[in-house]
């Protein structure tokens, strides 16, 4: 069962209660997507830059800490606006990978190449980043 977890602090960042919480129903309404919470082990950092609010998800293999502000080197950040953070994810998942070819994807592919979102570790982090993307998809 997947532990989610807030530090000293974290429970006081809107965005943060707000993303738990939909992963908490990612989960409980796709069982299937468990497995790939218990296989991230990954630190991911958020900053919604319109809103001036940051985060930072600790996973570790089936437990997830959440903290306010940015808590150690995260192996994957994101920055763009609070708008663009949810329709992340609206991702859909095709044979278990995100699918980019349509509404949904291009709008991301298109935000990337503006520079209105920036993910860094996009590349080196890439398992990391799709298993992050399947739970956090709420399609």
């Amino acid at each position: 069962m997947a532990e989610i977890q807030f530090a000293p602090g974290a429970e006081d960042v809107a965005l943060a209660v707000m993303i738990s919480d939909m992963l908490k129903g990612n989960l409980q309404n796709s069982p299937g997507k468990e497995k790939d919470f218990d296989a991230l082990s990954a630190g991911v950092y958020i900053n919604a830059e319109d809103i001036c609010v940051d985060m930072t998800m600790v996973f570790d293999k089936g437990q997830m800490t959440v903290h306010k502000g940015r808590e150690g080197d995260p192996d994957i950040e994101i920055a763009t606006d609070s708008t663009s953070l949810l329709e992340l994810t609206h991702l859909n998942i095709k044979m278990g990978l995100p699918y980019y070819f349509d509404k949904p994807g291009r709008e991301v592919v298109k935000k990337l190449f503006k520079g209105d979102l920036k993910i860094k570790g996009m590349f080196t982090h890439l398992p990391s980043l799709t298993r992050l993307t399947k739970v956090m998809s709420v399609t």
